[in-house]
């Protein structure tokens, strides 16, 4: 689908008195500006209001040109790899940035403010499962699709992935693969999401090996049955800045002891905590990797992140977790289903 632009370009033989009648139409919460293109369709500056009254004051009149009033040094990005960049633009409550090409020409728009962030990783949701300790919720329904709050598990995460600028998504399906597939095209059919279909099911990690190609270099994979607020960027960012070949995100699980814990050797007691509390980390079914990792799954074979995981550790590669510090369930069973219809109610997405 083309994207249209008109809106937030305007010709550089235009007038000033254009420009204002054009941002007039904009609605209410809208990045009040133009971006000016030359005959070439080049970006060759912006155009605010604030350009507009600077110019006023200046002399600059209503029959004028709007390159008399833009500003040539605007914000915009090139590479959408550059994050930290889009961060800063972010922070700087910059509204909107142009994403061009090297020679100024317009690939899309990106609104900052309908985004936490723009992150450059391809996704891929797991949604194959049978939901086996689910029924008998999941008889007749796939388990991403049961509803927390009127709307489907997978719509949760799908939706979440958005929130971050995560464009390319893929979604790995199998039992009762039709409905997840009509609900998805019906509601997402505007973006580039791609299904992967197992004939058989290939455990947790198995069918990333019949996805030919990535268009980014990381890959983020999560199960379908989760729901959590995890903040993906802080997930990419350390997964960046600690050079890791594969990042898990954890939950924390503490097992509170009722009595002291003796140290011993042999019969002699050498120490003792009283009553301690130990933290232990799970997997949380949440998941950051090259995607050169993804060649190392076996092909149409059963494959769990827990086979990918021991054998990227036996091949001394640098495998790390992240701590969840959001809300985070895994809606896997009868009873924590119920939880989560609860829960969802006052989670901050």
């Amino acid at each position: 689908m083309k994207k249209d632009f008109s809106r937030y370009i305007i010709d550089k033989t235009a007038t000033i008195l254009d420009a204002i009648k054009q941002i007039n139409e904009f609605s209410a919460g809208q990045a009040l500006v133009l971006f000016v293109l030359n005959e070439n369709e080049e970006i060759i500056g912006s155009l605010t209001d604030g350009d507009i009254r600077r110019g006023f004051i200046r002399g600059v009149n209503l029959e004028d040109s709007v390159v008399k009033s833009m500003n040539e040094s605007f914000h915009y990005i090139e590479n959408l790899e550059h994050y930290e960049e889009i961060k800063w633009m972010k922070e700087d409550d910059l509204k909107i940035i142009p994403h061009i090409t090297q020679d100024k020409k317009i690939i899309d728009f990106i609104e900052l403010k309908n985004f936490k962030a723009i992150l450059p990783l391809d996704a891929v949701i797991m949604a194959g499962g049978q939901g086996v300790r689910l029924k008998p919720y999941t008889n007749d329904i796939p388990k991403p699709m049961l509803e927390l709050n009127g709307k489907p598990i997978i719509a949760h995460n799908i939706d979440r992935l958005i929130q971050y600028g995560i464009q390319n998504i893929y979604i790995s399906v199998n039992h009762l693969k039709e409905q997840i597939k009509e609900y998805i095209n019906s509601r997402y059919g505007d973006l580039n999401i791609q299904f992967v279909e197992e004939t058989t099911p290939l455990g947790t990690v198995g069918s990333l090996s019949l996805i030919k190609k990535f268009l980014n270099d990381d890959v983020l994979l999560m199960n379908a049955d989760v729901l959590t607020n995890i903040d993906f960027e802080d997930f990419y960012i350390n997964f960046k800045n600690f050079k890791d070949d594969m990042s898990v995100a954890t939950f924390n699980i503490k097992n509170d002891i009722p009595y002291a814990v003796l140290e011993t050797e042999g019969k002699r007691i050498k120490s003792f905590i009283e009553k301690p509390t130990y933290t232990y980390y799970s997997n949380a079914g949440i998941y950051l990797f090259h995607k050169e990792i993804a060649k190392k799954i076996p092909k149409n074979t059963v494959y769990d992140a827990i086979d990918l995981m021991e054998k990227l550790i036996a091949e001394g590669k640098k495998v790390t977790h992240f701590p969840i510090r959001g809300y985070w369930l895994d809606i896997g069973t009868t009873q924590n289903y119920s939880k989560a219809k609860d829960d969802v109610k006052y989670i901050k997405f």
